[in-house]
């Protein structure tokens, strides 16, 4: 009696695993969830798909101008030459400290000395040059205006205190990021809207998106400034128009099938 309860014990033991197995299986296979979730999955082919570049753009007015100013200087001698030339770009630091500029906003982009050799005629008749070497010492700043109202008044007091040497002036925005993430929120509108209008001409639906990559560029306003104009009197006028920060992203959609 004890050898039959014990068998039959035995074989309920091996046939509760797989009657578990079988309630399991038949479980998922009845699962409206796990029937929805395999439908839901589309196959997108990455040889189906329509590539665009969109573009958003705003226009803000700015708040810095830069300039580059230097002064230029040649002697016979590299003492005199050096001596010269820091005694004029130190006038020039003074005029733009006078002006309101911080020393922060004034940086060395370029300091030169260089051997310059040249003929100078003799006025004896029938003979020849006599050659003659100059020292030639330049000496360059990179300048940050921060109040535009006074660029004018700055060209003018640099060149009252000695600069020779004026580059164009520059104008941008201290802080774009702003503007930039307002771009670049419109270029991904203008990438969807230029995919919708090519997939409903190919007579197409447009799926999901997949890949977006940003499209690296600048764009900026400058005005070329010459000696004679900055020259012209006391606070010449210069204008700083508009800045238009652009922003472009190349996206590709898949194409519903």
């Amino acid at each position: 009696m004890l050898k039959k309860v014990a068998l039959v014990g035995i074989a309920i033991a091996l046939m509760l695993p797989l009657g578990m197995a079988g309630i399991w299986l038949w479980g998922q296979m009845a699962s409206p969830a796990a029937a929805q979730s395999t439908e839901a999955v589309v196959d997108y082919s990455p040889n189906e798909t329509i590539t665009v570049v969109g573009q958003g753009s705003v226009s803000v007015s700015p708040d810095i101008a830069k300039v580059s100013i230097g002064v230029e200087t040649s002697a016979e001698s590299i003492g005199e030459a050096v001596e010269q030339n820091d005694a004029i770009m130190k006038s020039i630091m003074d005029a733009l400290e006078e002006l309101g500029v911080d020393a922060k906003d004034i940086q060395t982009m370029n300091y030169s000395i260089s051997l310059d050799r040249y003929a100078e005629p003799v006025l004896q008749e029938g003979a020849s040059g006599e050659s003659q070497s100059k020292y030639r010492v330049s000496n360059m700043v990179n300048v940050t205006i921060r109040d535009l109202d006074n660029v004018g008044a700055v060209l003018d007091a640099v060149i009252e205190a000695g600069a020779n040497d004026i580059w164009g002036i520059s104008f941008a925005v201290d802080d774009p990021s702003e503007f930039q993430d307002e771009a670049r929120a419109g270029a991904i509108e203008d990438a969807l809207a230029r995919a919708g209008t090519l997939a409903e001409l190919n007579n197409v639906e447009l799926g999901p998106v997949m890949s977006v990559s940003e499209i690296i560029g600048s764009s900026g306003f400058q005005v070329p400034v010459a000696m004679e104009s900055a020259a012209a009197g006391a606070g010449s006028p210069i204008s700083p128009g508009e800045l238009e920060i652009t922003y472009q992203v190349q996206v590709t959609y898949f194409i519903e099938r």
